[in-house]
């Protein structure tokens, strides 16, 4: 299959899904990009900004014509469409998602696609703020990390043609175990996604009422996360429910250390903590890229 693909397939056509078929089909590494969504109004956007050749009728249409099937939705609706469109796939054919947890989806792959179909898990550590998009485009893959989570059923030969095709849209593949993925982004995605939930609570309670009226700029951005699309992160909340809440517990604890050092008043100590956070951010991110990156790992971003 990696010496003769032609046919790259994407269900979800909303902004991931959408900018990777665009990229697949700017990067020509595929004869034809195909695509569908369940919403009108993103299949008619794909169609008309060309985001894909070709917007088929039904999601067993876009299966049974792809040899590398990309599956853009959140977690559970992925494994639910593993097990609807494995029956049309035909033998050879690649597998990849793009969901924020890995474990649950490469468990799933494995048990459920038959045999002859290869499974690979996926997530590129990009999203519209890093780009500064507004709509779907190609180039929110540019420089960013994409992680491939392989199963035991993925040949290497799968592996390595994964990674030059994502290499052919710009992206810097890292190839891990779903296990250690979903370690890493709980502190990188998923931490910061649930940082504004208690600091909007501590808003809200305050009895001042006051206190509703002075939220500007600073306190948007902090919690402009609180915002972001519910039915995907109660599914990265149940599908990598353990990596999280451990991950919570330790960033409470050092919040507690922080506290430490503010009671104890020490202006050269509070100087000190201070600007070593500073200088770990610009470690980070030295590019100057102010953008939040969706997860990305130190070394990049993302869905994100």
């Amino acid at each position: 299959m990696t010496d003769g693909t032609k046919t790259a397939g994407v269900i979800g056509l909303g902004f991931m899904g959408a900018s990777l078929a665009a990229a697949f089909r700017g990067a020509g590494g595929f004869e034809r990009v195909v695509g569908y969504d369940s919403s009108p109004e993103a299949r008619a956007r794909a169609a008309d900004e060309s985001y894909v050749d070709d917007v088929l009728d039904t999601a067993a249409d876009v299966a049974r014509a792809a040899d590398l099937l990309v599956l853009c939705m959140p977690v559970q609706q992925i494994i639910t469409c593993l097990t609807e469109l494995g029956p049309e796939l035909r033998p050879g054919a690649v597998v990849m998602d793009i969901g924020s947890t890995k474990s649950a989806v490469t468990e799933a792959m494995v048990k459920i696609l038959p045999d002859g179909v290869v499974p690979i898990g996926g997530h590129p550590m990009t999203g519209p703020a890093t780009a500064g998009a507004d709509g779907p485009t190609a180039r929110i893959y540019h420089g960013r990390v994409f992680l491939l989570t392989p199963t035991e059923r993925t040949d290497p030969g799968v592996t390595r043609w994964c990674t030059v095709l994502l290499q052919g849209i710009g992206a810097r593949v890292e190839v891990l175990d779903p296990a250690r993925h979903d370690r890493l982004v709980a502190t990188v995605s998923h931490l910061p996604r649930m940082l504004p939930v208690p600091l909007l609570e501590l808003a809200v309670k305050d009895p001042d009422p006051l206190l509703a009226t002075l939220p500007a700029g600073g306190f948007r951005e902090s919690t402009r996360k609180a915002t972001e699309n519910l039915d995907m992160w109660v599914d990265v909340l149940l599908t990598n429910t353990d990596n999280i809440v451990e991950t919570m517990r330790r960033y409470a604890h050092e919040v507690e250390l922080v506290a430490d050092h503010v009671e104890r008043g020490d202006p050269a100590a509070l100087r000190e903590i201070l600007a070593t956070a500073s200088d770990r951010w610009t470690s980070l991110f030295d590019t100057g890229d102010t953008g939040d990156t969706g997860g990305a790992v130190p070394t990049a971003s993302g869905n994100r």
